[in-house]
């Protein structure tokens, strides 16, 4: 079994930063659709947990992230949903 890779002190500082500012994502519609993250929210983490990775990077980062969970949480919704609307069909004889 390989070691899982390094994590640098940023990106670990980064990741955490995330994890701990996606806590209060808001969700939204009729599926519950997560929402983007607000600047605010990472300003509020920010005042909270001070660091010296400067504002414009950690935004950087924490909206790739979060545009990425969002990209793969549609990709999984529609995912579900085809394979709904495939076994709900009926069969052709």
């Amino acid at each position: 079994m390989q070691d899982p890779p390094e994590i640098d002190g940023v990106t670990a500082e980064i990741l955490e930063a995330y994890a701990y500012i996606s806590r209060s994502r808001q969700y939204v519609g009729m599926l519950g659709a997560p929402a983007p993250i607000p600047p605010s929210a990472i300003a509020e983490y920010i005042d909270r947990y001070p660091t010296a990775i400067c504002r414009e990077e950690l935004d950087a980062a924490v909206f790739a992230l979060d545009d990425q969970f969002r990209k793969s949480w549609d990709e999984q919704e529609e995912k579900a949903r085809a394979e709904s609307e495939g076994k709900s069909r009926p069969k052709k004889r």
